[in-house]
């Protein structure tokens, strides 16, 4: 009898270890590798897209539905907020919260808004999110944190490097996905991240990360190289420069 018994139990677990696990995988590419800056940028635009694909080995078709939220990061980068108060009728800086290993820039693109595809607990442990990137905040103990954070949220907002967008990756089928990712003119140079994440039913599927790169070509980068390794020769070629346009600028008038 009991014979029997494990004779069910043995076929079920063959069945379950031959049968394929159901399982996605992501196929991500960029439209390119690096934007280059020069004197006539004014912005740019690459494409993300790719495809979720049933995992090596496996015969199951990927069904979805999916979401994806995309997460672009540029280098870590110091950062100081400063408070303004009115001290004695003038302006003066009263309290200062400084940030190290803040993203230079930061913009999450997704098929839906983040917050209705994960929830805050899950966004925390993945680190997607502005504020899960900063790696030390070092300020005053009375003062608020969080307040002096929505203001570097909103500053960063301002000059373009800081954003959400949701419903800004498409699904054309039901596994290829694409997505813009648009660099402003001020976009700062260095090594970027785009980190895909893939979600079926707010859970986590697979993520895929590239690298692509903004860099400063031509006389521009030149001139940004001397100003960042010899400051003072910029300066003197700089104050040099500005007396020779005044002295030309004379000379042309006089006549």
């Amino acid at each position: 009898m009991r014979g029997l018994i494990k004779a069910p139990l043995a076929v079920l677990m063959m069945i379950l270890l031959i049968s394929p696990a159901i399982s996605q995988r992501l196929i991500s590419r960029l439209s390119e590798q690096e934007i280059s800056i020069n004197s006539t940028f004014v912005g740019g635009t690459m494409t993300l897209f790719g495809n979720v694909e049933p995992d090596i080995g496996s015969t199951e078709y990927a069904e979805g539905p999916f979401d994806i939220i995309v997460m672009i990061q540029g280098g870590a980068i110091n950062k100081v907020v400063r408070e303004k108060t009115r001290q004695f009728g003038v302006w003066l800086n009263s309290a200062e919260v400084k940030y190290y290993g803040a993203p230079s820039f930061f913009f999450l693109l997704g098929t839906r808004p983040p917050s209705e595809i994960i929830s805050k607990e899950i966004m925390a442990e993945l680190g997607i999110g502005f504020e899960d990137q900063i790696q030390v905040v070092l300020g005053e103990e009375k003062i608020s944190h969080a307040d002096f954070t929505k203001e570097l949220i909103r500053l960063m907002q301002k000059s373009d490097t800081y954003g959400i967008k949701g419903r800004a990756v498409s699904f054309h089928s039901r596994t290829f996905y694409s997505a813009q990712i648009e660099l402003p003119s001020n976009v700062p140079n260095g090594t970027y991240l785009a980190t895909t994440f893939l979600f079926e039913d707010g859970e986590l599927v697979d993520r895929m990360a590239q690298r692509f790169f903004v860099r400063t070509v031509g006389v521009e980068k030149l001139i940004s190289n001397t100003a960042r390794d010899f400051p003072l020769i910029y300066g003197l070629a700089s104050v040099l420069l500005a007396l020779f346009t005044g002295w030309l600028g004379g000379v042309a008038f006089r006549r």
